[in-house]
């Protein structure tokens, strides 16, 4: 076994050379890919965190609107009962104006048929004390007579009512 050190040398620089065209032609564009890949990683993940972060605000914001949402509500409700109370004091005032109107107007013509029937009762006692008196007394009485015994029978009358 002989070294032969052109061979050797001849090897070396085969190996160089090989090495120095894969370095060349490989390694470095595999590591160009990795670079690459690993920045889209990163902004891919600086990305979600930031998808994350406006979720988490749009989140609150939903919530914010929501108790917004709500105070209004009560707000509105509270003014409209407020107002139905209002409408309700009002609808009863009226109502009760209308019902003593109403009575005040019964009353008024309960007095009125009252009086018409007095005087119509009056008129039919009248007819009936002058027919009793002339069949009683066989003769007719003068009017004063008949005014004066009208106006006692009427006052017995009205006594006992």
């Amino acid at each position: 076994m002989e070294i032969h050190l052109d061979q050797i040398l001849f090897q070396i620089v085969n190996f160089s050379v090989v090495m120095g065209a894969l370095s060349y032609l490989l390694y470095k564009p595999v590591l160009k890919i990795f670079e690459e890949r690993a920045l889209r990683i990163a902004e891919g993940q600086k990305a979600a965190t930031k998808a994350i972060e406006q979720q988490q605000a749009a989140e609150a914001l939903k919530t914010e609107a929501r108790k917004e949402l709500k105070k209004e509500r009560a707000e509105v409700l509270e003014t409209a009962t407020k107002e139905a109370e209002v409408q309700k004091k009002q609808l009863v005032a009226e109502a009760r104006e209308l019902a003593q109107s109403v009575v005040t107007e019964s009353k008024a013509r309960w007095e009125e048929e009252k009086a018409q029937e007095l005087q119509k009762m009056h008129a039919d006692l009248v007819s009936a004390v002058i027919a009793t008196t002339e069949k009683v007394l066989e003769s007719k009485l003068t009017k004063t007579d008949h005014a004066a015994l009208i106006d006692k029978e009427l006052t017995n009358i009205l006594k006992s009512l």
